[in-house]
């Protein structure tokens, strides 16, 4: 099989035609310039598929990654989610007129069973008595994945595309499963029809999976070990097909995307339900585990279960990542530089500028979101009131819905309303939502706050800030880039032109620096200072070096003051004898104590706005 993508689109037809002449079965090829991430994105795909089975044909291969791409790089106008552009595929006879037919694997590529004595030319059904009473027992379950994505995808038309590809997964493990062993189950099932039994039944999938089923029957039809085995794959590869994803209910907001580096390298993802069998939630478990399996990574999920997927590569991490953020190595990507059809791994950040995200939930809108030209007064010097109205007239006019201001926002924290404005300008003002955990979102935004109180005790404020921010603001700041103010390392005097990701403000001054460009020794990791839960406090060596000073004279005051102190208490004890004589050194030493003490007092009242 030839992969023909490198050729120019006027030629690239007429050159699969020729070879499809000479005897290659099976020629792709794209009639237009493909986009370098979709052709990264479905080769991908698609050869993962082949791989699975020996028995996988390229049609059900190409049909499945067209399914899966169109899940992820799928473009929505004016609603719709619209295919981007495919490559064609040229298979089957060389005369048939009716070209490819697209066709998931399904019932009929279950393999007809083998059972001597039994002409089976007009079917299983035709010439087995009971067959269409055969039944599969199989409760039904949820099971929650992890999908590559921003909340985006968590939308009907690319769960529609992903649960399709799914499916053809389930069912390529179930068609040619093989019975493993077949016993009476201790007590039958209350719902069998009449005259029928059950058997319990251990299978093992394509991929060597093995799960328990309950299959029902005729006796006549279960004591025949071939019959079982085909009634097994028949009837689980049809309850693969029932497979649904499940969307949020209306009104509850759509999933916001994290970030692991246990689920596919740190690629975003977002949770998604799957309704399904129960055979099928422990199939996709064990699938999850196994290092050599590559359908699911191939379809962007990163977990199953809340079990990592254990297939995933550093490839996979760095497609995935570019397709969900439309970044690469701290590039933005752009309509241009896609069209260029360039590989995936040769995407070079230098051809392209754009800032770095270190914000997992900052995953920009799909499509990009244009500026809003509103004449809004600079957010610097902005009233609360024309700011909320600001957002508001935005919001309804993105979501198209209207928005009651009296009931904006419907969100609470600390046991008041969310203070949107001034989240919105700590944020902003601190680099805006891509620097993430760069922030002290407890410390230093929670704190300037109405929401934040002296007494307060509630836990997660760091997280839920992130989370009202990415479903309230995220939109907003996308469309106001003016709005953020983009701060320079007071250590390197560089900004983002620098490509590091690890901002961090000082918690004294609140300037903006580099981690990487901190080398005091014993600091930790920038992780332990960007954990939004129990984040530690952070001190720029400027601020350190005002404190230390501070520290040292503070310091000299007290020995000062102690030594002052003990030579007046020795004054007082030597004049014992000579009354007048010592009160006049006590009371000199007192004199000379107070005065060292004063002088520490204004040390300190010196170091307070250096401190700060």
């Amino acid at each position: 099989m030839y992969l023909c993508c490198h050729l120019v689109p006027a030629f690239a037809a007429a050159v699969a035609e020729l070879l499809r002449t000479k005897g290659v079965s099976n020629v792709m090829f794209w009639s237009e310039d493909p986009s370098g991430l979709v052709a990264a994105h479905f080769s991908s795909i698609f050869f993962s598929m082949l791989a699975l089975e020996s028995n996988v044909t390229v049609l059900e291969a190409y049909a499945l990654a067209l399914f899966a791409t169109q899940a992820h790089v799928g473009a929505k106008v004016d609603g719709k989610l619209t295919m981007p552009n495919m490559p064609d595929l040229l298979t089957g006879p060389t005369d048939d007129p009716d070209g490819v037919t697209l066709a998931l694997p399904d019932n009929s590529s279950v393999p007809p069973p083998e059972v001597p004595g039994l002409d089976l030319s007009r079917g299983v059904a035709a010439a087995v008595e009971g067959w269409m009473d055969v039944r599969l027992l199989a409760p039904r379950a949820e099971l929650r994945l992890q999908v590559a994505g921003g909340s985006s995808i968590v939308d009907a038309g690319r769960l529609s595309y992903l649960g399709e590809a799914v499916r053809a997964l389930l069912v390529l493990e179930a068609r040619r499963a093989q019975l493993v062993s077949a016993v009476p189950p201790e007590r039958l099932p209350s719902h069998l029809q009449e005259g029928c039994t059950a058997l319990t039944c251990q299978v093992a999938t394509s991929s060597g999976a093995t799960v328990r089923v309950v299959l029902g029957g005729r006796p006549a039809v279960l004591a025949n070990q071939q019959l079982v085995e085909h009634a097994l794959r028949q009837t689980l590869v049809a309850d693969a097909l029932s497979l649904q994803f499940r969307l949020p209910p209306p009104g509850v907001p759509l999933p916001l995307p994290k970030a692991s580096q246990e689920v596919l390298g740190g690629c975003p993802c977002v949770d998604a339900l799957l309704l399904t069998s129960v055979w099928a939630v422990a199939v996709l478990r064990q699938l999850a585990q196994s290092l050599t399996y590559r359908g699911l990574v191939s379809l962007g999920i990163g977990s199953v279960g809340g079990a990592p997927v254990a297939g995933s590569q550093a490839a996979d991490s760095s497609r995935l990542s570019v397709i969900v953020t439309g970044m690469r190595g701290g590039a933005m990507l752009t309509e241009e530089l896609l069209a260029n059809g360039l590989p995936i791994d040769g995407i070079s950040a230098s051809l392209v500028g754009g800032p770095p995200s270190s914000n997992p939930l900052a995953i920009p809108a799909d499509p990009p979101i244009a500026a809003h030209n509103c004449g809004r007064t600079p957010i610097t010097e902005i009233a609360e009131d024309e700011f909320m109205a600001d957002l508001i007239s935005f919001l309804s006019h993105r979501r198209g819905r209207y928005i009651d201001r009296s009931k904006f926002p419907d969100a609470v924290l600390n046991g008041m309303t969310l203070d949107l404005f001034n989240l919105y300008k700590e944020v902003v003002t601190r680099g805006g939502f891509r620097v993430g955990n760069g922030i002290n979102w407890k410390g230093q935004v929670f704190g300037r706050m109405r929401n934040w109180t002296a007494n307060n005790r509630q836990t997660g404020v760091g997280n839920s800030l992130k989370k009202h921010y990415a479903n309230y603001l995220w939109e907003y700041e996308q469309a106001h880039p003016t709005d953020v103010i983009v701060d320079r390392c007071t250590l390197c005097g560089r900004g983002e032109e620098a490509g590091a990701t690890d901002w961090i403000a000082c918690d004294s001054c609140n300037s903006w620096v580099h981690f990487s460009c901190d080398k005091r020794p014993n600091l930790g990791t920038f992780e332990d200072y960007a954990n939004a839960e129990q984040p530690r406090s952070y001190t720029c060596p400027n601020c350190a070096r005002a404190a230390a000073r501070a520290a040292g004279r503070a310091a000299r005051a007290n020995n000062q003051a102690a030594a002052a102190a003990a030579a007046a208490a020795a004054a007082a004890e030597g004049g014992e004898g000579d009354q007048q004589p010592g009160a006049d050194g006590a009371e000199a030493a007192a004199i000379q104590a107070v005065e060292v003490v004063e002088q520490q007092q204004q040390h300190q009242q010196e170091a307070e706005p250096m401190e700060s």
